[in-house]
């Protein structure tokens, strides 16, 4: 006669050893979660990837942003002579006549200094005064303006005494825009005739000069540095010229670190010759649990070129290779891997499979 108590426990060893083969098979299977050092080597292998290990001869040089300067017109251009006017600039004149007090003039009514009023100097650089005619005076500082007045009016008025002053220099401003808290339209004048003195007065933000870029526009060319250089690096203190435009703005670069690391994510570059071991630092470091420090890797891609994209590796056992790892400069966008070791993926298994087969167990205690 069948005993349907042992046909129970039959069923239920069943369930159980085809849940366990399940398991086992299914944590067997589990996927790296990044690319292993074997993974990488047949990627190489393959010719997918340009796979340098990092050595004194391979290390890359530093990136081009660590010798950026001006365009050399901008270098060379000497001090402007803010001491001359050009066209839109408005000048004042005023003009005495000598002359019997109450005498009437050519300027006024009374006698004494008349006001021929504000002057406009037009597009092609002249000024128009009744009986000195058209003068040129763009080019000429106000000084030289005067004694060309006087010069033409002495004429019809006998020794004139002429007064000119500028009141508007709108021919020589330059433009601040961007990150600063007095942007806006200066001109070029005693103490504001270099970039670092209309700097000084647009206040732009000091938290960070390594990472604020300094654009300078003029006659169709720029050129950006940061604003550090021009701290720094007097060559770039740049004499202006009017119409200069100058942009400020916050320089966001990133570069990503995947693997394992302590933290894993995007990392905004803080400064330039931004290196790998500051960026491992920014990631907390190497997993003690779980990378391989035999593969450490940095991925760059090479846009325009018909190159597979380059791949070093650094070997961190090896004091020398982190000596070089500390002058290897990170570019924007480059990805840091720190691959898994085998053992810790072995780790992984193992783990699966032990709370598999709790799984397993508990379900089948639930068994009837």
């Amino acid at each position: 006669m069948f005993d349907r108590g042992a046909g129970d426990k039959i069923a239920r060893a069943r369930f159980v050893g085809l849940a366990l083969a399940v398991a086992l098979l299914g944590g067997c299977s589990m996927p790296a979660p990044v690319a292993s050092l074997k993974n990488v080597k047949a990627s190489s292998a393959q010719g997918s990837i340009e796979l340098l290990p990092l050595t004194a001869r391979t290390l890359p040089p530093a990136s081009p942003l660590a010798q950026s300067s001006f365009p050399n017109s901008f270098l060379q251009a000497g001090e402007f002579d803010y001491n001359s006017v050009g066209p839109g600039d408005h000048l004042t004149v005023r003009i005495w006549e000598n002359g019997a007090p109450g005498t009437p003039g050519l300027f006024t009514a009374t006698g004494g200094a008349g006001d021929v009023g504000e002057l406009v100097v037009d597009q092609s650089g002249r000024i128009y005064i009744p009986y000195a005619g058209s003068i040129r005076v763009s080019g000429l500082s106000v000084s030289e303006i005067r004694a060309e007045i006087r010069q033409r009016l002495r004429t019809v008025i006998a020794n004139p005494q002429v007064e000119v002053r500028a009141t508007d220099t709108r021919s020589r401003l330059v433009s601040v825009q961007g990150a600063a808290a007095k942007g806006g339209s200066y001109p070029i004048e005693r103490g504001r005739s270099r970039l670092s003195q209309i700097l000084a007065e647009a206040a732009p933000d000091q938290k960070n000069p390594e990472m604020l870029a300094v654009t300078v526009r003029r006659d169709g060319k720029a050129g950006t540095v940061r604003l550090s250089d021009v701290y720094g690096d007097p060559q770039q203190d740049i004499a202006l010229r009017p119409g200069d435009s100058i942009i400020l703005s916050d320089v966001v670069e990133n570069v990503t670190v995947l693997g394992a690391t302590g933290a894993q994510g995007t990392i905004q570059i803080p400064k330039r010759d931004f290196t790998l071991i500051e960026a491992l630092g920014e990631a907390k470091g190497l997993s003690p649990d779980t990378a391989d420090p035999r593969a450490v890797f940095v991925l760059r891609s090479r846009p325009g070129v018909q190159a597979p994209p380059l791949v070093y590796q650094v070997d961190m056992r090896r004091p020398e290779t982190i000596a070089l790892a500390n002058r290897f400069t990170l570019q924007p966008n480059d990805v840091v891997l720190v691959s898994n070791a085998p053992f810790a993926q072995t780790k992984q298994v193992l783990l699966s499979i032990a709370q598999a087969m709790a799984s397993v167990r508990n379900a089948a205690l639930a068994v009837p």
